[in-house]
């Protein structure tokens, strides 16, 4: 099952100082390249037990501000977001066998944030967001689709639940993962200090 991985190795000069540009560097070129959506990635939070949980989740825009996604609040990770706003994000991109490992902290978004995206969504979307009670056990899943199917063809107006919205995550550090021939991985983290943010090169 081993692969080879690029035989041109990530020169440290051609990073940039600046993680979120060095980021949208590589997420540009994950658009061009990937087959499947380049903006997935891996949330893992832990619950106030210290039990970690992943789970794919789309990025949905980011900025210097952060890194946005949206979810239902009432679900696994809206609880452990709850309970702990330490957060890991991680992009695997293995058309250009890159990955990004970004850890940061979570809060929730202002509210017409999450509202205006709500309202941009496909209406078979927002009724299955209102219907849902992510994460809680589901015995009827026949009727949960009726009642989906029933509200998206009704002439209701759906609204965005209260328990639904975006999270920001602000990163405290990245790291930038390129495969390398022989295993000789090329890995740079990124952490913020006091004046900036500080590059430093890994082991494989």
């Amino acid at each position: 099952m081993r692969k080879d991985y690029s035989p041109v190795p990530l020169d440290p000069a051609h990073l940039e100082q600046d993680p979120f540009l060095q980021f949208a560097k590589w997420f540009d070129q994950a658009l061009e390249f990937e087959q499947m959506e380049a903006n997935a990635m891996i949330v893992s939070t832990c619950d106030l037990s210290l039990r970690p949980s992943s789970r794919v989740v789309l990025l949905k825009s980011y900025s210097r501000e952060g890194f946005v996604f949206f979810t239902n609040y009432h679900s696994k990770k809206g609880r452990d977001l709850t309970a702990n706003p330490n957060i890991s994000l991680l992009f695997f991109w293995p058309a250009t066998m890159r990955q990004v490992r970004i850890e940061g902290r979570a809060h929730k978004v202002e509210d017409a944030i999450s509202q205006e995206y709500f309202s941009g969504r496909p209406r078979e979307s927002k009724a299955s967001s209102a219907l849902s009670r992510q994460s809680e056990p589901l015995f009827e899943k026949e009727q949960f689709n009726d009642n989906v199917k029933n509200l998206i063809e009704s002439d209701q107006e759906i609204l965005r639940p209260t328990h639904w919205g975006g999270y920001v995550v602000v990163p405290v550090s990245f790291e930038f993962w390129q495969g390398g021939i022989g295993r000789s991985h090329d890995r740079y983290l990124y952490k913020k200090g006091p004046k900036g943010w500080n590059i430093l090169p890994l082991y494989p």
